[in-house]
């Protein structure tokens, strides 16, 4: 299992570090191992999160992705914050 987990955390790290955010894999592994410590169940979406998703699938606005590139090519038309987020901009350079 942690295996698993391993191979699922460093890239996780890696994208988040790749995209400003200050997090180290250390951090990552503090959290995972309180949560073991305290028997907390996996996360999950509340049924609010649920309910909003089904929505979008009503609507057909649920985009099916593989690659960040298809990824970005869906979101590209959804409103954003102005100005954009600093990590956006360096990606567009």
């Amino acid at each position: 299992m942690e295996d698993e987990v391993q191979l699922n955390v460093e890239p996780f790290v890696d994208r988040a570090q790749e995209n400003g955010l200050g997090i180290d894999e250390q951090e990552v592994w503090d959290v995972i191992d309180e949560r073991a410590d305290e028997d907390e169940e996996p996360a999950t979406y509340s049924w609010v999160h649920l309910n909003k998703f089904r929505k979008f699938e009503r609507h057909d606005r649920c985009f099916p992705w593989t690659t960040e590139d298809e990824l970005r090519t869906e979101v590209d038309e959804l409103p954003a914050p102005t100005p954009r987020p600093e990590w956006e901009e360096r990606e567009d350079q």
